[in-house]
Protein backbone atom coordinates (compact mmCIF):
# COMPACT_ATOMS: atom_id res chain seq x y z
CA UNK A 1 0.00 0.00 0.00
CA UNK A 2 2.78 2.51 0.85
CA UNK A 3 4.47 1.62 -2.39
CA UNK A 4 1.12 2.26 -4.49
CA UNK A 5 0.78 5.74 -2.70
CA UNK A 6 4.10 6.41 -3.25
CA UNK A 7 3.83 5.85 -6.73
CA UNK A 8 0.70 8.28 -7.18
CA UNK A 9 2.73 10.78 -5.56
CA UNK A 10 5.14 10.54 -8.00
CA UNK A 11 2.51 10.75 -11.11
CA UNK A 12 1.01 13.65 -9.41
CA UNK A 13 4.46 15.29 -9.32
CA UNK A 14 5.36 14.78 -13.07
CA UNK A 15 1.90 16.14 -14.29
CA UNK A 16 2.25 19.41 -12.51
CA UNK A 17 5.78 19.65 -13.92
CA UNK A 18 4.61 18.92 -17.78
CA UNK A 19 1.64 22.12 -16.57
CA UNK A 20 4.29 24.01 -15.94
CA UNK A 21 6.38 23.63 -19.18
CA UNK A 22 3.84 24.80 -21.76
CA UNK A 23 4.10 27.88 -23.58
CA UNK A 24 2.86 30.67 -21.75
CA UNK A 25 1.87 33.56 -23.95
CA UNK A 26 4.12 36.79 -24.09
CA UNK A 27 2.95 39.69 -22.86
CA UNK A 28 1.77 42.24 -24.94
CA UNK A 29 1.05 39.08 -28.22
CA UNK A 30 -2.30 39.98 -27.94
CA UNK A 31 -3.39 36.59 -27.68
CA UNK A 32 -5.32 34.46 -30.56
CA UNK A 33 -8.45 37.25 -30.89
CA UNK A 34 -5.71 39.62 -32.45
CA UNK A 35 -4.68 37.70 -35.56
CA UNK A 36 -4.46 34.29 -36.91
CA UNK A 37 -2.50 31.48 -34.81
CA UNK A 38 0.71 31.36 -37.48
CA UNK A 39 2.33 28.02 -36.34
CA UNK A 40 2.92 27.95 -32.49
CA UNK A 41 2.38 31.89 -32.14
CA UNK A 42 -0.85 34.22 -32.32
CA UNK A 43 -0.24 37.07 -35.09
CA UNK A 44 0.32 40.92 -32.97
CA UNK A 45 -2.63 43.13 -33.73
CA UNK A 46 -0.25 45.31 -36.08
CA UNK A 47 0.06 42.36 -38.18
CA UNK A 48 -3.23 39.66 -37.82
CA UNK A 49 -2.34 37.92 -40.71
CA UNK A 50 -0.70 34.60 -41.00
CA UNK A 51 1.12 34.21 -44.62
CA UNK A 52 1.92 30.92 -46.58
CA UNK A 53 5.05 30.84 -45.46
CA UNK A 54 3.85 31.45 -41.88
CA UNK A 55 4.92 34.54 -41.38
CA UNK A 56 2.73 37.57 -39.79
CA UNK A 57 1.73 39.78 -41.61
CA UNK A 58 -0.07 42.57 -42.36
CA UNK A 59 -2.41 41.58 -45.32
CA UNK A 60 -1.77 38.97 -48.22
CA UNK A 61 -3.47 39.41 -51.97
CA UNK A 62 -7.05 37.79 -50.74
CA UNK A 63 -7.04 39.77 -47.56
CA UNK A 64 -7.14 43.54 -47.32
CA UNK A 65 -8.91 44.24 -44.57
CA UNK A 66 -6.14 45.76 -42.08
CA UNK A 67 -5.29 47.94 -44.46
CA UNK A 68 -8.51 49.37 -46.10
CA UNK A 69 -9.79 49.83 -42.78
CA UNK A 70 -7.26 52.46 -42.49
CA UNK A 71 -7.49 54.14 -45.81
CA UNK A 72 -4.47 52.21 -47.03
CA UNK A 73 -3.84 49.71 -49.58
CA UNK A 74 -1.54 46.19 -49.49
CA UNK A 75 1.52 45.72 -50.90
CA UNK A 76 1.23 42.49 -52.11
CA UNK A 77 5.21 41.76 -52.15
CA UNK A 78 5.84 42.97 -49.47
CA UNK A 79 2.73 42.38 -46.97
CA UNK A 80 2.46 45.53 -45.78
CA UNK A 81 -0.25 48.48 -45.73
CA UNK A 82 1.28 51.47 -47.62
CA UNK A 83 -0.15 54.87 -49.02
CA UNK A 84 0.08 54.93 -52.27
CA UNK A 85 1.85 52.52 -55.84
CA UNK A 86 0.98 55.23 -57.77
CA UNK A 87 -0.47 58.97 -58.21
CA UNK A 88 -4.44 57.75 -58.71
CA UNK A 89 -3.83 56.08 -55.05
CA UNK A 90 -3.53 59.98 -53.65
CA UNK A 91 -6.39 61.75 -53.78
CA UNK A 92 -5.89 64.53 -51.15
CA UNK A 93 -5.65 68.46 -52.37
CA UNK A 94 -2.52 69.05 -50.31
CA UNK A 95 -1.01 65.54 -51.49
CA UNK A 96 -1.70 64.41 -55.07
CA UNK A 97 2.17 62.47 -55.67
CA UNK A 98 2.88 59.36 -55.02
CA UNK A 99 6.41 59.34 -53.93
CA UNK A 100 7.72 55.85 -55.46
CA UNK A 101 10.92 55.52 -52.71
CA UNK A 102 8.69 55.70 -49.83
CA UNK A 103 5.06 54.89 -51.10
CA UNK A 104 3.89 58.31 -49.26
CA UNK A 105 1.52 60.79 -50.68
CA UNK A 106 3.68 64.03 -51.10
CA UNK A 107 2.68 67.91 -52.55
CA UNK A 108 1.87 67.23 -56.24
CA UNK A 109 4.41 68.74 -59.25
CA UNK A 110 2.61 68.27 -62.42
CA UNK A 111 -0.91 69.21 -63.38
CA UNK A 112 -1.81 65.60 -64.39
CA UNK A 113 -1.48 64.80 -60.78
CA UNK A 114 -4.18 66.67 -59.84
CA UNK A 115 -6.75 65.46 -61.87
CA UNK A 116 -9.83 63.91 -59.92
CA UNK A 117 -8.61 64.94 -56.70
CA UNK A 118 -11.28 64.72 -53.79
CA UNK A 119 -12.72 68.46 -53.33
CA UNK A 120 -12.04 70.42 -56.58
CA UNK A 121 -14.79 71.13 -59.00
CA UNK A 122 -14.03 69.88 -62.01
CA UNK A 123 -11.51 67.17 -63.52
CA UNK A 124 -8.82 69.15 -65.31
CA UNK A 125 -7.31 70.98 -62.62
CA UNK A 126 -3.59 72.56 -61.88
CA UNK A 127 -0.53 72.23 -59.42
CA UNK A 128 0.42 75.10 -57.99
CA UNK A 129 3.35 76.59 -57.06
CA UNK A 130 3.10 75.48 -53.17
CA UNK A 131 2.27 72.08 -54.57
CA UNK A 132 -1.10 72.22 -53.91
CA UNK A 133 -4.24 70.69 -56.17
CA UNK A 134 -6.51 73.57 -57.14
CA UNK A 135 -9.07 74.24 -59.69
CA UNK A 136 -6.75 76.65 -62.06
CA UNK A 137 -4.01 79.03 -62.41
CA UNK A 138 -2.97 82.08 -64.38
CA UNK A 139 -0.78 79.82 -66.58
CA UNK A 140 -3.14 76.92 -66.79
CA UNK A 141 -6.54 78.76 -67.51
CA UNK A 142 -6.71 78.01 -71.49
CA UNK A 143 -6.19 74.01 -70.35
CA UNK A 144 -8.15 74.27 -66.57
CA UNK A 145 -11.26 76.55 -67.37
CA UNK A 146 -13.65 75.64 -70.18
CA UNK A 147 -15.05 78.11 -72.15
CA UNK A 148 -12.14 80.65 -72.60
CA UNK A 149 -13.00 81.93 -69.16
CA UNK A 150 -10.74 83.81 -66.94
CA UNK A 151 -8.79 82.13 -63.55
CA UNK A 152 -8.99 84.22 -60.33
CA UNK A 153 -5.57 84.27 -59.09
CA UNK A 154 -6.11 85.05 -55.64
CA UNK A 155 -8.88 82.05 -55.23
CA UNK A 156 -7.02 79.96 -58.00
CA UNK A 157 -10.96 79.40 -59.44
CA UNK A 158 -12.55 79.53 -62.74
CA UNK A 159 -14.71 82.28 -63.49
CA UNK A 160 -17.39 83.14 -65.94
CA UNK A 161 -15.54 85.94 -67.41
CA UNK A 162 -13.98 85.38 -70.73
CA UNK A 163 -10.38 86.19 -71.28
CA UNK A 164 -10.02 89.60 -72.97
CA UNK A 165 -14.00 90.54 -72.43
CA UNK A 166 -13.74 93.48 -70.05
CA UNK A 167 -12.47 96.99 -70.90
CA UNK A 168 -10.18 99.61 -69.89
CA UNK A 169 -11.26 100.91 -66.87
CA UNK A 170 -13.91 98.07 -66.06
CA UNK A 171 -13.52 96.15 -63.19
CA UNK A 172 -11.47 92.50 -62.97
CA UNK A 173 -10.11 90.12 -61.11
CA UNK A 174 -7.13 88.94 -63.35
CA UNK A 175 -4.97 90.01 -66.04
CA UNK A 176 -6.35 87.86 -68.97
CA UNK A 177 -9.70 89.21 -68.46
CA UNK A 178 -8.80 93.00 -70.03
CA UNK A 179 -9.06 93.48 -73.60
CA UNK A 180 -6.47 95.15 -75.93
CA UNK A 181 -9.10 98.18 -76.52
CA UNK A 182 -8.72 97.26 -80.47
CA UNK A 183 -4.23 97.97 -79.82
CA UNK A 184 -2.99 94.08 -80.42
CA UNK A 185 0.31 96.51 -79.42
CA UNK A 186 -1.03 97.51 -76.31
CA UNK A 187 -1.12 95.71 -72.40
CA UNK A 188 -3.67 95.77 -70.49
CA UNK A 189 -3.65 94.50 -66.93
CA UNK A 190 -6.10 94.19 -63.88
CA UNK A 191 -4.72 97.20 -61.66
CA UNK A 192 -5.77 97.87 -57.61
CA UNK A 193 -7.46 101.18 -57.48
CA UNK A 194 -7.38 103.39 -54.63
CA UNK A 195 -10.00 106.18 -53.70
CA UNK A 196 -11.06 108.04 -51.71
CA UNK A 197 -7.19 108.06 -50.55
CA UNK A 198 -3.93 105.81 -51.44
CA UNK A 199 -4.85 103.10 -48.46
CA UNK A 200 -8.19 102.41 -49.09
CA UNK A 201 -8.72 100.12 -51.93
CA UNK A 202 -11.94 100.54 -54.42
CA UNK A 203 -14.24 99.14 -54.37
CA UNK A 204 -12.62 95.84 -52.83
CA UNK A 205 -9.41 94.15 -51.81
CA UNK A 206 -10.33 91.43 -54.37
CA UNK A 207 -11.53 93.75 -57.09
CA UNK A 208 -9.15 95.83 -60.23
CA UNK A 209 -9.61 97.52 -63.25
CA UNK A 210 -7.96 97.26 -66.45
CA UNK A 211 -5.77 100.01 -67.08
CA UNK A 212 -2.76 99.96 -69.76
CA UNK A 213 0.78 99.82 -69.43
CA UNK A 214 2.84 103.58 -70.11
CA UNK A 215 4.36 101.50 -72.78
CA UNK A 216 3.62 104.18 -75.79
CA UNK A 217 1.59 107.11 -75.24
CA UNK A 218 -0.95 107.60 -72.53
CA UNK A 219 -4.52 109.09 -74.00
CA UNK A 220 -6.87 111.19 -72.04
CA UNK A 221 -8.55 110.95 -70.39
CA UNK A 222 -6.18 108.23 -68.80
CA UNK A 223 -3.51 111.36 -68.54
CA UNK A 224 -2.52 110.59 -64.67
CA UNK A 225 0.49 108.07 -64.36
CA UNK A 226 -0.04 105.26 -61.79
CA UNK A 227 4.00 104.51 -61.03
CA UNK A 228 5.61 101.28 -60.25
CA UNK A 229 1.84 99.00 -59.19
CA UNK A 230 1.36 95.33 -59.35
CA UNK A 231 -1.08 93.77 -60.90
CA UNK A 232 -3.65 91.30 -59.67
CA UNK A 233 -2.00 88.55 -61.60
CA UNK A 234 1.45 89.11 -61.20
CA UNK A 235 1.57 90.81 -57.58
CA UNK A 236 5.14 90.55 -57.25
CA UNK A 237 5.82 93.13 -60.25
CA UNK A 238 5.37 96.81 -60.27
CA UNK A 239 5.07 98.42 -64.01
CA UNK A 240 3.91 102.05 -64.71
CA UNK A 241 0.20 102.81 -66.06
CA UNK A 242 -1.70 104.76 -67.66
CA UNK A 243 -4.61 106.13 -65.02
CA UNK A 244 -6.51 108.57 -63.37
CA UNK A 245 -6.64 110.87 -60.01
CA UNK A 246 -7.81 108.12 -57.73
CA UNK A 247 -8.05 110.58 -54.87
CA UNK A 248 -10.99 112.95 -57.46
CA UNK A 249 -12.38 110.41 -59.78
CA UNK A 250 -13.67 106.36 -59.62
CA UNK A 251 -13.52 104.44 -62.57
CA UNK A 252 -17.19 103.67 -62.54
CA UNK A 253 -17.61 107.35 -61.95
CA UNK A 254 -15.45 108.26 -65.75
CA UNK A 255 -17.25 105.36 -67.53
CA UNK A 256 -20.67 107.00 -66.16
CA UNK A 257 -19.74 109.90 -68.17
CA UNK A 258 -18.40 108.40 -71.49
CA UNK A 259 -21.72 106.27 -71.37
CA UNK A 260 -23.61 109.62 -70.98
CA UNK A 261 -25.40 107.98 -67.84
CA UNK A 262 -28.50 110.41 -66.31
CA UNK A 263 -29.16 111.00 -62.87
CA UNK A 264 -32.21 112.23 -62.96
CA UNK A 265 -35.82 111.90 -60.59
CA UNK A 266 -33.32 110.46 -57.79
CA UNK A 267 -30.66 108.31 -59.84
CA UNK A 268 -27.77 108.72 -58.41
CA UNK A 269 -24.25 108.72 -60.05
CA UNK A 270 -21.14 106.11 -58.87
CA UNK A 271 -19.08 106.85 -56.33
CA UNK A 272 -17.20 110.32 -56.88
CA UNK A 273 -19.72 111.33 -59.84
CA UNK A 274 -21.21 114.51 -59.59
CA UNK A 275 -24.57 114.87 -61.36
CA UNK A 276 -24.97 118.01 -63.03
CA UNK A 277 -25.33 119.41 -66.61
CA UNK A 278 -22.99 118.35 -69.26
CA UNK A 279 -22.73 120.41 -72.37
CA UNK A 280 -26.66 120.85 -72.90
CA UNK A 281 -27.63 118.60 -70.70
CA UNK A 282 -28.67 118.36 -67.62
CA UNK A 283 -29.04 115.86 -65.13
CA UNK A 284 -25.76 113.82 -66.39
CA UNK A 285 -23.12 112.23 -64.33
CA UNK A 286 -19.95 113.63 -64.74
CA UNK A 287 -16.87 114.22 -62.26
CA UNK A 288 -14.42 116.72 -60.85
CA UNK A 289 -11.33 117.51 -62.74
CA UNK A 290 -8.51 120.07 -62.72
CA UNK A 291 -7.31 120.45 -66.45
CA UNK A 292 -9.60 119.12 -69.57
CA UNK A 293 -6.56 116.08 -70.39
CA UNK A 294 -8.58 114.01 -67.12
CA UNK A 295 -11.97 114.37 -69.63
CA UNK A 296 -12.95 112.40 -72.22
CA UNK A 297 -11.63 113.28 -75.98
CA UNK A 298 -14.95 113.73 -77.16
CA UNK A 299 -17.29 116.41 -77.18
CA UNK A 300 -19.44 117.64 -74.88
CA UNK A 301 -17.60 116.06 -71.90
CA UNK A 302 -14.07 117.16 -73.25
CA UNK A 303 -13.70 120.40 -71.28
CA UNK A 304 -13.13 121.12 -67.76
CA UNK A 305 -15.27 123.68 -66.34
CA UNK A 306 -17.64 124.99 -63.89
CA UNK A 307 -20.02 122.76 -62.29
CA UNK A 308 -22.71 124.80 -61.83
CA UNK A 309 -23.88 125.90 -59.07
CA UNK A 310 -22.39 123.16 -57.36
CA UNK A 311 -19.43 124.71 -57.74
CA UNK A 312 -15.79 123.95 -58.71
CA UNK A 313 -14.77 122.31 -61.81
CA UNK A 314 -16.02 119.20 -63.78
CA UNK A 315 -15.53 117.54 -66.74
CA UNK A 316 -18.25 118.71 -69.62
CA UNK A 317 -18.88 122.49 -67.74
Amino acid sequence: MKRFAFLLWLFTLAAGCIVEDKPITPPGDAGVDAGDLCGTVSCPADRPLCSDALECVQCTADELGYCTDQGLICNTESMTCIECSGDADCTAINAAKCDVESNACVPCDSRNQCDDVEGLPGVDNACDDEGMCVDCTPETEAETCPGNKSCEPRTRTCTTTEVGSVNVCEPCVADSECSDNGDPTATYRCVPMFYPNPQTRFPDDQTGFCMKTTEGDCERPYSIPLPNRPSLSAPSVGVDYCGIDEQVVTCPALRALELAVGCANGTSCPPSGICTKVGDVSDQCTYSCSQALQCPAGAPADTCGSCGSGGGECCGG
